[in-house]
């Protein structure tokens, strides 16, 4: 028998929970990821048709008053073939070399979207392994140190043994962040600011009619540039680790890194208007006069130098959640954060941008986005992926009113207008294929689960097996049988594990210990937030014969038509519940 401060081991702030407390707000602790599978037809949903709707109509009024920048929004169900959301505006002026009308195959460039190209070649050329010290690859780097003109210590000179492609790819390799950002290469008197004689100019950059920096002027001058941390200690925005990683793969490939992009990547997923270089003007989002259309990058092109439309954007961010591109366990380890950063709701992938918020759905839960944003003169761009409601997005625009600031605002006003929608035509999906009660009388056990708006995933609003009400005696679960443990409240809700096989769905019961106000109590208490929620702590304890009490396996009917839910096995407590039919359930529970 285990005693009950080993139970307290596993829950620590039941010690806090015990005592009285005063009222505060509802808080449910989910697992990490989607709380309900999602719609397979939001298209066809009410609340989202009405929330495209009021989309179009908050994007026009934005874009209205721009006289000269076009702009791109396309949003995609993983689900369905059509976009949810094609919104396109063309102004007033444009450049003549370009598109007179903006649509979804509109080109823009899209500038440091490009790095996710650059991680994903490394990720699939054969014989690299992105955990390896680029001087694998290119010894060449442990020259760089020469070109120091004083002492070579930690503060000089990168070791570029301790640098990894993973950190390059992440913006962890504490290396310089750029070559062409030197202010000698512009023709100003940088004297009259302050700045003394330049000794040497670079003579490179790339815009405003400065050639780009080519291969030569990397290898010549980089190692003149002091590091700026220690690898792996805090991010730093960096362009040039992209070239290093192209570099990394034309050396192993032994193809140039443009040809192996081309032919594993965008051949792969079918987007015929991306490009390494400049497409036909044609095809362009081209702004009055804009020089950056036809601008070369050199050093800087696989960080930022790459063509791309709407729908290449969002059948590329498509292929990267269906697993058309990496094997699905290495895409999930592809999609996950590498570094915090000094922002509580941004963390850095590779070379992924996660944005983290909890006030865009009703039940609040924490949702994550993955982007990649890219800005270039007058061009700016996001890749949007939202894994927890299998939608993709893009937003491209091109011209002088525009900015990253703009992009952003476009964003949010996207995700604050659909997303709310997209949760409802879920919850309705899920209250049709999974609520409703289940009985066996054979072993008198029922469950019922019901969607509702006081919570995230599915509430389960009865639960008996064997006679006995599970939820009562879940602690007794979890410190065996006890007469000291404490009376608290028990509310469980039921989440999706992502787990299928065939026909048969595998979910998880989160259980939250406390009301929802001493639950809000107890972290009051400490100073960081939502310190209670430890689902990914909790979960998987009760066990018996090697069975957990916490898991429970849906058989779904006709799936490949989306189906219903026929029975649910409670694969700790060995039984199986049919599902009843809405008329017959008053009937089956009269009768055990």
């Amino acid at each position: 028998m285990w005693p009950t401060r080993h139970f307290l081991r596993i829950y620590p702030l039941l010690a806090v929970l015990f005592h009285d407390v005063s009222a505060a707000k509802n808080n449910h602790c989910p697992p990490l990821g989607a709380v309900l599978p999602a719609p397979t037809s939001p298209s066809s949903h009410p609340a989202v048709q009405s929330a495209v709707d009021a989309l179009k109509e908050t994007i026009g009024a934005l874009t209205g008053a721009f006289n000269g920048t076009a702009v791109s929004i396309g949003v995609k169900s993983l689900h369905e073939t059509t976009p949810l959301v094609d919104i396109h505006y063309t102004p007033s002026v444009l450049d003549p070399r370009g598109a007179s009308q903006i649509d979804a195959s509109t080109v823009y460039r899209i500038g440091s979207v490009s790095k996710v190209f650059a991680v994903l070649a490394v990720l699939k050329t054969p014989g690299v392994n992105i955990h390896d010290p680029i001087t694998k690859y290119l010894p060449r780097l442990r020259e760089l140190k020469q070109q120091q003109n004083g002492t070579v210590n930690q503060i000089t000179a990168v070791d570029w043994d301790d640098v990894t492609l993973h950190a390059l790819a992440s913006h962890m390799g504490g290396i310089g962040s750029d070559l062409v950002t030197d202010l000698t290469s512009f023709p100003v008197d940088w004297t009259e600011l302050g700045l003394p004689q330049a000794r040497e100019v670079l003579g490179c950059v790339g815009i405003d009619g400065i050639p780009p920096c080519n291969v030569t002027d990397f290898w010549d001058n980089f190692g003149k540039r002091n590091p700026v941390f220690e690898p792996y200690s805090s991010p730093l925005y960096s362009n040039t680790a992209f070239f290093l990683l192209s570099l990394v793969v034309e050396s192993v490939s032994g193809v140039p890194f443009s040809d192996f992009v081309q032919e594993h990547i965008l051949n792969q997923v079918g987007m015929s208007k991306t490009s390494y270089g400049k497409p036909d003007d044609k095809l362009g989002a081209i702004s009055l006069d804009d020089t950056m259309w036809n601008s070369t990058l050199g050093i800087e092109d696989p960080a930022g130098g790459y063509y791309s439309s709407t729908e290449d954007i969002l059948a590329f961010s498509e292929a990267i959640l269906t697993n058309k591109l990496l094997p699905p366990t290495q895409t999930r380890w592809w999609l996950k954060p590498v570094t915090f950063t000094s922002s509580l709701g941004i963390f850095i992938g590779a070379p992924w941008e996660f944005i983290r918020a909890d006030n865009v759905t009703s039940d609040q839960r924490l949702v994550d986005f993955y982007t990649k944003e890219g800005d270039l003169g007058t061009y700016h761009a996001i890749l949007v992926m939202i894994p927890d409601y299998d939608l993709v997005a893009s937003i491209l625009t091109s011209g002088p009113e525009s900015s990253s600031s703009i992009v952003q605002l476009l964003f949010s006003q996207t995700i604050t207008s659909l997303l709310p929608a997209i949760e409802t035509a879920g919850k309705d999906e899920a209250q049709a294929v999974f609520a409703g009660t289940y009985v066996d009388e054979e072993t008198n056990s029922t469950l019922t689960l019901q969607v509702d708006d006081e919570g995230p995933g599915l509430n389960i609003t009865e639960w008996t097996v064997r006679g006995m009400d599970v939820p009562s005696h879940w602690l007794n679960y979890l410190s065996a049988i006890s007469s000291s443990l404490p009376e608290i409240h028990v509310s469980m809700r039921l989440y999706p594990s992502g787990l299928v096989a065939g026909s048969k769905t595998a979910w998880r019961v989160a259980i939250d210990l406390g009301t929802p106000e001493e639950i809000a109590q107890a972290d009051a208490q400490l100073f960081w937030s939502q310190g209670s929620c430890l689902a990914w702590a909790t979960m998987d304890r009760a066990v018996y014969e090697f069975g957990a009490l916490d898991e429970m396996v849906f058989s779904l009917s006709d799936t490949e038509s989306g189906g219903a839910a026929t029975s649910v096995e409670l694969v700790g407590f060995r039984a199986t519940l049919q599902k009843t039919q809405p008329d017959k359930v008053g009937k089956a529970l009269g009768e055990l």
